[in-house]
């Protein structure tokens, strides 16, 4: 018989199945996963509540200010009078807390929220939108004396309530605002006008200064910041009517540098004050621009013994010179008697200062001192070469305080300014509030007014993020490339590295 070849043999052979084998799965890594999951879910869970649970109580006592003047922080000076508080302050945004278009409102929230948290309960601060309020704005001001407006603050206590514009609580770039018409804030002062407004709010007796309206009356906000200080609110006043006269709760009545002369029935209003034991700061410097002869303004003065002299005064002391080519902007000096009062010897900028005279004839009740003076070698300039014979060289005042002493009890008390250094906010534009003619006038407003004078709390500065050297066009392309290219392909390269070595793993 033949034999089959190979093939056939291969072809005629049944196909053998292999066994089937149990393949027994690993039942741990089921377990694991399901472990992994759920751990996963309560870890997330468990952060959640926590996250709530803190948000909801301790939330503003956990909030740490980074910033490098404490923006979002209040002071030791605020704390202090916090501590004091035994009226309840309510803090009222008329906007929605949570509308971030407010271009301002990332500066206000964090301070008022340290203010609440450090209140121990004083301050109930809350933020109600007359949009879906409507009401709102009647409640506060049953007879609208306020006009309410929606994007402001209210500060209350009791029946006492102020209104707080945000706009006004910067300090602004003086050049580019006068240049360029642009409102570029360089300081904020929130911290200074809320703890003023609650200072105010909760005095036993409100103190309120008033500024005389008209004769071209300069903006004030930076003086304002300074009465505020000293827990003083202040407003605009117009006495120009027969039956005017000046508020009884007027703690200081304000002359701020005049460009044309007071009327004949504000003279005789102000007067009456005087004579009511009044009290009256007036700024009045020397405008070389400007000839007129305030005749009505002189009588006031006069009554407390000075007079407004068609003069300037021009300093020869060259090391009180400020800028050396210009004798009327020089350094001046509390004079020694009020130094040694006030324990406060400072020197203090001076431009463009009127001549103060004490007049020789004044009532034997009034008594006229300096405050402020110049060097012993100034002089002084007279319009229209005009000439006093009384005059030579020697020490000038720039400051002098009158009070008349008829009624001993409450004396009248009048402190005449010779320059607008002390008060313009064109000198403070550059300066803060611990400038040294701030902290003086400061303490002259505090003595008359007899208010206790603390220390004051600083300007925060705004820090500026404009590159101080401007980029060239072959360091920007560098950098361009550095972060558009090299930067995503290194990091490309190390994944593709990574999952090479660990895909086998």
């Amino acid at each position: 018989m033949a034999r089959k070849t190979a093939r056939e043999s291969i072809l005629q052979e049944k196909t053998v199945k292999a066994p089937k084998v149990k393949v027994r799965s690993d039942k741990r890594f089921k377990a694991l996963k399901n472990v992994s999951v759920i751990s996963v879910i309560l870890v997330v869970s468990i952060c959640i509540v926590f996250n709530l649970i803190v948000d909801l109580t301790l939330d503003k006592k956990l909030t740490f200010d980074t910033t490098s003047v404490k923006q979002n922080s209040i002071t030791v000076l605020s704390e202090s009078y916090l501590e004091d508080l035994d009226k309840k302050v309510e803090i009222i945004g008329l906007f929605d807390r949570n509308d971030t278009s407010i271009e301002w409102r990332d500066y206000f929230l964090p301070i008022l929220d340290d203010y609440e948290a450090k209140a121990d309960g004083m301050i109930d601060l809350k933020y109600i939108d007359p949009d879906v309020d409507p009401f709102i704005l009647t409640q506060l001001d049953p007879n609208n004396v306020y006009n309410l407006q929606k994007y402001t603050y209210i500060v209350k206590c009791g029946d006492i309530l102020v209104p707080v514009n945000p706009y006004s609580c910067f300090e602004y770039d003086s050049d580019m605002l006068y240049y360029y018409g642009v409102y570029k804030p360089v300081g904020n002062q929130i911290e200074n006008t809320f703890t003023g407004y609650i200072r105010y709010v909760t005095s036993g007796r409100p103190l309120h200064a008033y500024y005389l309206n008209g004769h071209d009356l300069p903006s004030h906000t930076n003086l304002d910041n300074i009465l505020l200080s000293l827990g003083m609110v202040s407003s605009e006043l117009s006495i120009g009517s027969d039956s005017a006269k000046i508020p009884d709760d007027c703690e200081l009545l304000i002359i701020l540098d005049p460009k044309s002369d007071i009327t004949i029935t504000e003279k005789e209003v102000i007067k009456s004050y005087i004579d009511n034991s009044g009290k009256i700061l007036l700024v009045n410097d020397f405008d070389k621009e400007n000839t007129l002869d305030f005749t009505n303004l002189n009588e006031v003065t006069l009554r407390m013994g000075v007079t407004l002299e068609q003069g300037i005064i021009h300093e020869n002391d060259i090391t009180r010179l400020y800028t050396a080519s210009d004798p009327y902007t020089s350094i001046a000096s509390v004079d020694d008697k009020y130094a040694q009062a006030i324990g406060l010897q400072l020197d203090l900028y001076n431009e463009n200062c009127r001549y103060l005279k004490i007049a020789s004839d004044r009532p034997s009740e009034v008594y006229v001192s300096p405050l402020v003076v110049t060097s012993g070698s100034a002089s002084v300039d007279f319009q229209n070469a005009q000439i006093d014979a009384a005059v030579s060289a020697g020490t000038y005042p720039v400051i002098l305080m009158s009070v008349d002493a008829t009624n001993a009890d409450a004396p009248a008390c009048m402190i005449i300014v010779g320059t607008s250094a002390f008060t313009s906010d064109s000198y403070y534009s550059t300066r803060t509030l611990n400038d040294n003619n701030a902290v003086f006038v400061r303490r002259m407003i505090g003595d008359i007014c007899e208010i206790s004078i603390e220390k004051t709390i600083p300007t925060k500065t705004i820090p500026s993020y404009a590159l101080s050297k401007p980029l060239s066009s072959s360091s920007a392309t560098m950098w361009s490339v550095i972060v558009m290219t090299i930067i995503p392909l290194g990091c490309l390269i190390c994944g593709i590295y990574t999952y090479r070595r660990r895909r086998h793993l």
